[in-house]
């Protein structure tokens, strides 16, 4: 099944796109819901185009509608017994909240917004693509996981200041694919002072 996220991805115009999103938004625990628009403006999906609302609107719209209120408790009978069906425009939180607007979220190191389901999308098209052994994504989840490494590297408290700049130096060596078996015995030095630290 083809997506926007597919579609976007097999156009070269926008692929660089789509990798941004990709670092930005996997894997699945960095996109944090959006609280607060920044910049109080509407916004929506950088994929699919879909309105967002952010987490801050919803709470504040819903704790001061009455009307929301209370349709909500009439829906909650008639979902309790039964009585009938809810049309989706007229459930509650669509009707008085987000009049159809879904939830934002943002990754890390981005400026773009995108819904749970382009998320969910993103992350089917990157798992498919590693099954079918795309070059592309192979390699970006691959400096992806490295840089985590890295990371941790220069995070750790137990390194200090000239141990985190040789580390970005071998990094840097390693992202131009020039690093040395020296290289690696510096890193498993230094892992070991970490774990023996800790």
């Amino acid at each position: 099944m083809s997506t926007k996220i597919h579609e976007l991805y097999e156009d070269e115009k926008s692929k660089k796109f789509v990798n941004h999103l990709i670092k930005s938004y996997l894997p699945i625990n960095k996109p944090q819901k959006v609280w607060e628009f920044e910049d109080k403006k509407e916004h929506s999906c950088n994929v699919c185009g879909h309105k967002l609302i952010d987490m801050g609107t919803v709470m504040g719209k819903m704790m001061s509608s009455k009307e929301f209120m209370k349709d909500s408790i009439d829906q909650m009978k008639i979902r309790v017994f039964g009585e009938e069906e809810i049309k989706y425009e007229d459930i509650a939180i669509i009707k008085h909240i987000t009049h159809g607007a879904i939830l934002a979220w943002q990754g890390e190191k981005t400026t773009t917004y995108l819904c749970q389901p382009c998320i969910q999308d993103l992350l089917e098209m990157v798992s498919t693509k590693l099954l079918t052994g795309d070059k592309n994504i192979v390699w970006i989840t691959n400096q992806m996981r490295r840089d985590q490494i890295f990371n941790s590297f220069k995070e750790n408290p137990v390194l200090d200041k000239q141990e985190k700049e040789k580390v970005e130096e071998i990094k840097y060596r390693a992202d131009k694919r020039k690093a040395t078996f020296g290289d690696l015995e510096v890193l498993q030095k230094l892992k070991e002072k970490m774990d023996e630290k800790q």
